[in-house]
C-alpha cells in the first residue's frame, strides 16, 4: 500500500482518523488540517504505525532493552496518541481529565451528561461528540452519520 493510499484512509474530507475529529464543513477541515495539534498527531501516528510496516523509527521501547511490542508508558499514551519528555509529565497526564475521558471512551460507557458551572454538554460515545443542548445531542441521534456509526459498532 502506497503512502498517499494510506492517507486518503487516513484523512478524508469530512473525519480524521489519527486525531478521531469529525468535520462538518470545509473551514473546519482547512482549519484543522492546518493545526499544530494535527500535525504532532500525524507525527506519532507514523512513528508508531511505519508506512513500510517495519519496525516504527526508536519503537518508544523501555530503555530495558526489551523486544516485546509494548511502548514505554513513560514516553508514550497510544490511547490518546500523546508523547512525553519525561515519566514526570507522562505521570501528570495518566492523571488527567483527557486521558481518563479516553479510557472511559475507550471502555464503552454510556454517553454523560456533564455539568460545569451553567455550561452543559451532552457526549455520544459512540461517535466521540460533545453537544451543548439537549435538542443538538437528540438531533444528533437521529442524524446519518451517527445512525451509521450505530450499525457500524
Amino acid at each position: 500500500m502506497k503512502s498517499s493510499d494510506i492517507d486518503q484512509e487516513l484523512f478524508t474530507e469530512s473525519y480524521c482518523k489519527v486525531c478521531s475529529a469529525q468535520l462538518i464543513s470545509e473551514s473546519q477541515r482547512v482549519a484543522h488540517y492546518e493545526s499544530r495539534k494535527h500535525a504532532s498527531k500525524v507525527r506519532l501516528y507514523y512513528m508508531l504505525h511505519p508506512i513500510d510496516g517495519g519496525c516504527p523509527a526508536k519503537k518508544l521501547r523501555s530503555e530495558n532493552g526489551s523486544d516485546d511490542d509494548s511502548v514505554d508508558k513513560n514516553k508514550c499514551c497510544t490511547l490518546c496518541n500523546m508523547s512525553f519528555t519525561s515519566a514526570v509529565v507522562a505521570e501528570s497526564h495518566y492523571q488527567g481529565k483527557i486521558h481518563a475521558k479516553r479510557l472511559k471512551l475507550l471502555l464503552g460507557e454510556q454517553p454523560t451528561l456533564k455539568a460545569t458551572g451553567l455550561k452543559r454538554s451532552y457526549t455520544c460515545n459512540i461517535c466521540n461528540v460533545t453537544l451543548n443542548s439537549i435538542e443538538q445531542y437528540h438531533a444528533h441521534l437521529k442524524g446519518s452519520k451517527h445512525q451509521t456509526n450505530l450499525k457500524n459498532q
